[in-house]
C-alpha cells in the first residue's frame, strides 16, 4: 500500500523531530517545514494531513491555514500548539482546521486524530471524483443531436447554467426533458446541492404538501416522526418538478406561496424555513391551455414560465436518429453477450421512416431489443419490433385538433392580398365577437379565446371594447 504523505510545520527543531520520529513509525511517509512559507510553497504534492503549529516566524499558523483554504485544497489540518488562547483555537476552527491539539501531545491522541483527518480527506476526495463524473455525465455537452432544434437547447442550457432563474422544459414524452433538468444542475453553481426531481403526478393528493415541505411529529395520524420534504432536502440544490401541470390546485397555491420568497413551514409546524434552491418545471401537456381552461393557476405558470426550453419531438429532427443509435450502441454494448457495432443500411432507412411517437425512449428500447435478437454484429430490419417495420401505421401522439378559431373564421377563404385584413383588425373583431356570443362575460369570451382572462382585459382596453 502507498505510504501517506505527511506534512509537519513547526519551528521547534526539537518537537518537529520527535513528530518526524513518530509518524515514520507509524509508516507513514513525513516532510518537515520549519517555516509556513516553505509548507505552502510544496502543497502540490498534496499532503493526506498537515500538522500545523500556530508560532511561525514569518507568519502565524492562522495565515497559513487561510492560504492553504484559498488555495482551494480540501487538505486536513491539525493545529499542534502550546499557545492556550482559547479566542485563537475558536478563530482556527472557524478559518477550517480539523483539530486543535495542544503541546505536550500524546502520541496515540495525535496519530489517531491523524487516522481520522485521512478517513475524511479520502472521503472528501470521493465525493468531489463521484461530482466530477456526475458533472460529465450530465453535461449538455453529452446529450445528443446535431438538428438545428437541439443546438439551440444546447445554447439555452448554456445560457442559463449561468444564473438562477426558474426554467421551464415543455417537451412530448420521451424526449428527454429531465436529461435536461439534469445537465443544467451539474452546469451551473447548484451542483454541489441535491438534484431532488418529483413526479407531481405521482403522489396522491392528499400527500402533496407533506411530499413538498414535510411534517411535524404528530402532524396527522402516522406521523410518528420530524419528516423533511423535498425543498428541505434540495436546500442549495435543484428541485425538478415533472409532470407540474398534474398539481391540485391546493397544491398550485402552495407552491407559488414558496416562490415568492423561497420560504415554507413543515405541515403541523409553524417555524419558517428558508432554503436556496434552483427550480426547474417540466410537462407534456399545453400548459396555456391548462390556464386557459382555470385548471392551472395563471399567477403560477408566469412564476414557472420564466425561462421555456421547448424540446423537439424526435419526428421533427430525424437527423439525430444516426447519431442517437451509435449513442444507444455504445450504452449497451457491455448488457448482451455479442458485440453489436452497427445497423444495416436497410435497418437504417426503416429507423428513419418511423414517426416516432415515443420519442428518444421508444427508439433507444428498439436498438437495445435489436442488439438482444440479432445472432451477428450488426442490426437488421428483422431485428426489430414489427411496429417499427410499418412506420405509416405508427401512430403519433399529437394535441388534438380543435375546432376552427373566431379568429380564422374572419379570414376569407381564397382571399386576395388585397382583401385580407391587417392583423389588428382581426384581432379587435375577434375580441368584439368572442364579448357578444358570451354576452359581456369576459372569462367565457377568454376562453372561448383560448387565451387568459388578463390578456383579454388588456385587449379589450388597448381596443377601448369595455
Amino acid at each position: 500500500m502507498e505510504k501517506k504523505l505527511l506534512f509537519v510545520v513547526d519551528q521547534d527543531r526539537q518537537h518537529r523531530d520527535l513528530l518526524d520520529r513518530w509518524l515514520t513509525e507509524e509508516g507513514y511517509e513525513v516532510t518537515v517545514f520549519d517555516s509556513g512559507e516553505a509548507c505552502l510553497n510544496m502543497l502540490d504534492r498534496d499532503p493526506a494531513v498537515i500538522c500545523l503549529d500556530l508560532m511561525m516566524p514569518d507568519m502565524n499558523g492562522v495565515e497559513i491555514l487561510k492560504k492553504i483554504n484559498s488555495a482551494n485544497r480540501d487538505i486536513p489540518v491539525i493545529v499542534v500548539t502550546s499557545n492556550k488562547n482559547l479566542d485563537l483555537a475558536v478563530q482556527t476552527m472557524k478559518v477550517g482546521d480539523f483539530d486543535y491539539l495542544l503541546k505536550p501531545v500524546s502520541k496515540i491522541r495525535l496519530c489517531t486524530n491523524i487516522e481520522k483527518a485521512i478517513a475524511m480527506h479520502s472521503l472528501v476526495h470521493q465525493i468531489n471524483q463521484l461530482r466530477g463524473e456526475l458533472k460529465k455525465t450530465y453535461s449538455y455537452k453529452n446529450l445528443v443531436g446535431q438538428s438545428e432544434g437541439m443546438r439551440q437547447v444546447f445554447s439555452q442550457i448554456e445560457n442559463v447554467t449561468k444564473i438562477n432563474i426558474n426554467v421551464f422544459i415543455h417537451g412530448e414524452s420521451g424526449t428527454g426533458k429531465e436529461l435536461v433538468a439534469r445537465a443544467i444542475h451539474y452546469g451551473s453553481a447548484y451542483r454541489k446541492g441535491n438534484f431532488v426531481d418529483i413526479n407531481c403526478g405521482a403522489i396522491p393528493e392528499e400527500l402533496q404538501e407533506s411530499e413538498f415541505f414535510g411534517h411535524e411529529k404528530g402532524a396527522f395520524t402516522g406521523a410518528d416522526r420530524l419528516r423533511k420534504g423535498k425543498m428541505e432536502v434540495a436546500d442549495g440544490g435543484t428541485v425538478f418538478l415533472d409532470e407540474v401541470a398534474e398539481l391540485t390546485p391546493k397544491s398550485q397555491v402552495k407552491l407559488l406561496r414558496f416562490l415568492q420568497d423561497k420560504s415554507f413551514e413543515r405541515v403541523g409546524g409553524n417555524k419558517k424555513i428558508h432554503v436556496d434552491l434552483r427550480i426547474i418545471s417540466a410537462t407534456n401537456k399545453n400548459l396555456e391551455k391548462a390556464v386557459a381552461q382555470e385548471k392551472f393557476r395563471e399567477d403560477l405558470y408566469y412564476r414557472l414560465m420564466v425561462y421555456p426550453i421547448f424540446l423537439p419531438p424526435l419526428r421533427k429532427r430525424k437527423e439525430d436518429i444516426p447519431p442517437l443509435v451509435n449513442h444507444f450502441l455504445k450504452k449497451y454494448k457491455n448488457e448482451i453477450p455479442n458485440i453489436v457495432t452497427t445497423v444495416s443500411a436497410d435497418a437504417m432507412e426503416v429507423l428513419m421512416k418511423c414517426d416516432w411517437p415515443g420519442n428518444i425512449r421508444q427508439l433507444e428500447n428498439v436498438i437495445f431489443r435489436g442488439m438482444v435478437t440479432t445472432k451477428g454484429d450488426t442490426i437488421f430490419p428483422e431485428n426489430l419490433p414489427r411496429e417499427s417495420l410499418i412506420a405509416e401505421k405508427t401512430p403519433v401522439i399529437r394535441e388534438p385538433v380543435e375546432a376552427p378559431s373566431p379568429i380564422m373564421s374572419l379570414v376569407k377563404t381564397g382571399a386576395t392580398e388585397d382583401e385580407i385584413p391587417s392583423f389588428r383588425e382581426i384581432e379587435k373583431q375577434a375580441l368584439h365577437r368572442a364579448l357578444q356570443s358570451s354576452g359581456g362575460n369576459i372569462p367565457k369570451a377568454a376562453k372561448r379565446l383560448g387565451i387568459s382572462r388578463a390578456t383579454f382585459y388588456r385587449k379589450i382596453k388597448k381596443y377601448s371594447l369595455s
